[in-house]
């Protein structure tokens, strides 16, 4: 990811709709498989600037990233158990963590095996331990903002499936996700490149947005994650959401 988009992240995520109704969704399949533990470590595997690992304070959360520069902001919200390393090669013992959390991670350039990223990520889960990941759909919505993050591939939900099995995980449950607003975000994205050619240029989608429209933004993904917790799978969205279990 270019540097400058860690200090964007950082500056937003905390109350940005994007970043805050998938935290929501993470922590209610968490804390759903917490109930039924007693004692739960946690690794979030790409935590960037901290946000989600924020959220995790009340249980022992561990975070792991490759960037310096996302290890530095997780420090400025004083989180410690910190390891700098990449999903390819994770500096951490096998079978350590009851639950592993891996958000927009596997597509980014910098795990150019994503079968060997999810071989690790099952090595270091424990026996039944849950694997949730959150990965970008569909290769044909890159755009300038991918470049941005530094993306190498989009996934679609068979694809994510196979491989997530393949590594020795059980699905138990896939969905795409983001996809409320799938419609007219594609619309606003096909009007975009008409009207301002991609040429290779480098764009965040990532910004302070008003606060009305933020809110409102945060209400659809509120109702669409009551919708997934009560079990409705969508056919098609921005993103892929996976809940596994180590077998």
């Amino acid at each position: 990811m270019e540097e400058k988009e860690y200090e964007v992240m950082y500056s937003v995520e905390d109350d940005h709709w994007w970043y805050s109704g998938l935290r929501k969704l993470v922590l209610a399949f968490v804390d759903s498989f917490i109930s039924r533990r007693e004692k739960q470590v946690i690794l979030d595997a790409g935590c960037g600037t901290g946000g989600m690992l924020a959220e995790c304070d009340a249980y022992d959360a561990f975070g792991l990233d490759i960037s310096e520069e996302a290890i530095r902001f997780c420090r400025m919200r004083n989180l410690v158990k910190l390891s700098k390393g990449s999903l390819l090669e994770m500096p951490l013992k096998d079978n350590s963590f009851n639950i592993v959390i891996s958000l927009d991670v596997l597509y980014h350039l910098s795990v150019s095996d994503d079968a060997e990223a999810l071989s690790e990520l099952h090595r270091v889960s424990a026996q039944r331990g849950m694997l949730v990941l959150n990965v970008p759909a569909y290769d044909f919505l890159k755009g300038p903002h991918d470049r941005a993050s530094h993306a190498r591939h989009r996934y679609t939900l068979r694809e994510l499936r196979d491989k997530v099995e393949r590594a020795g995980f059980e699905i138990e449950r896939i969905t795409y996700r983001n996809s409320l607003l799938f419609p007219l975000i594609v619309s606003m994205r096909i009007v975009k490149k008409f009207i301002s050619p991609d040429r290779g240029r480098i764009e965040s989608d990532v910004g302070r947005l008003p606060a009305f429209l933020n809110s409102s933004l945060r209400n659809v993904l509120t109702l669409e994650n009551r919708l997934i917790l009560g079990g409705v799978n969508f056919p098609f969205g921005l993103s892929i959401f996976c809940v596994a279990r180590k077998k």
